[in-house]
């Protein structure tokens, strides 16, 4: 019957030494947010900024260049944030046009986007938070923001608020020049080939 009974004892003992060592390592173990692993820091082949807008190219698979333009705008909802992001993309052999919002586009709203006093291009959002131009529209687009000063544009975000954006193309210019230069190469890699 003693022999129970001292174990018992040790155990309880053990427990009670012991025990909230473990308890606090557990706790602390808890309390710790799990690792994230970080993301890679992508390095972009060109990447360079001019105002308020960004350029950035990369080098894809076989020798081809990548390049994208945007100007960025934040604004306040309410009590959440939002942004714009706007310009354009090429891949080696075609261009496009983004309009992107966090908040995204209310169903159905008329996305308009002009240059100076140029008359407005009118496309509808799809649902969802970007819009993607045809080729053909960014062309126009493009070439009226080469020989521009301004460019506007104007959505109902999700919430329904209208919003106004507004960008200076001086910088815009500036980068495209670059980029141009950069785009040059797949024209290099196509002839060589």
């Amino acid at each position: 019957m003693k022999k129970p009974l001292v174990m018992a004892v040790l155990i309880l003992a053990f427990g009670y030494c012991v025990g909230p060592a473990l308890a606090k390592a557990a706790d602390e173990g808890a309390m710790k947010e799990p690792q994230m692993p970080m993301p890679m820091q992508r390095d972009h082949l060109f990447e360079e900024r001019a105002g308020t807008w960004k350029a950035t190219c990369d080098e894809m698979e076989e020798n081809k260049v990548y390049c994208r333009m945007f100007h960025i705008e934040q604004f306040g909802e309410w009590k959440a944030k939002n942004f714009i992001q706007v310009g354009p993309a090429w891949t080696p052999d075609s261009i496009g046009f983004v309009v992107a919002t966090y908040q995204g586009f209310k169903a159905g709203t008329t996305v308009t986007i002009g240059i100076d006093k140029h008359s407005r291009h009118k496309i509808t959002a799809p649902k969802g938070n970007n819009l993607m131009i045809s080729p053909e529209i960014a062309a126009k687009i493009l070439d009226e923001m080469e020989k521009g000063h301004k460019i506007v544009v104007t959505f109902n975000s999700h919430s329904g608020v209208r919003h106004l954006t507004l960008a200076d193309l001086g910088p815009y210019k500036e980068l495209l020049a670059k980029v141009k230069g950069r785009l040059a190469k797949n024209s290099q890699a196509t002839s060589a080939e």
